[in-house]
């Protein structure tokens, strides 16, 4: 279920070009080591599933995943930064993940920061089991950190 906002026309839709921008923004705002609008372009060019979480035009949040055979991997999920803890997160995860039923997927894979502890526990209470590590995978301030593999059984 997605949370209610004052306007309480929140959708997913597919990303349109015109919402790059926005995304680009969104991301450079939420993340140390931020794609780039070329890897969202790259992103949509490739076919990936790129959503967004809308409340009318506002961009909310987005996903991209990809999949291949009967797997997913979702590649990159941010929602806005002054929207965190609402809900949304949650909401997008569960969308993706109904996604996959759907689309009768064997596995859902993603990477996440090690110190985003947050994003851990929402992705446990979703059902993900951690299944390896990927060393300084991540860039960070003063280095690299260590990304988490998590895997959910559909």
């Amino acid at each position: 279920m997605i949370p209610k906002t004052k306007k309480q026309k929140t959708n997913f839709k597919n990303v349109e070009l015109s919402d790059i921008e926005k995304i680009v923004s969104i991301e450079a705002d939420c993340h140390i080591s931020p794609w780039s609008k070329r890897n969202f372009l790259d992103s949509k060019s490739a076919g990936n599933l790129f959503q967004v979480l809308k409340d009318d035009e506002l961009i909310i949040g987005y996903y991209i995943a990809c999949f291949a055979a009967d797997e997913c991997e979702l590649l990159n999920i941010t929602v806005c930064k002054h929207l965190h803890r609402q809900g949304f997160g949650k909401a997008i995860i569960s969308y993706l993940i109904n996604n996959c039923l759907e689309r009768k997927t064997s596995n859902l894979f993603l990477e996440v920061r090690r110190s985003n502890k947050n994003a851990i526990l929402l992705y446990e209470q979703k059902g993900f089991n951690e299944v390896g590590i990927r060393p300084n995978y991540y860039k960070t301030s003063n280095g690299n950190e260590d990304a988490i593999l998590m895997a959910l059984s559909l």
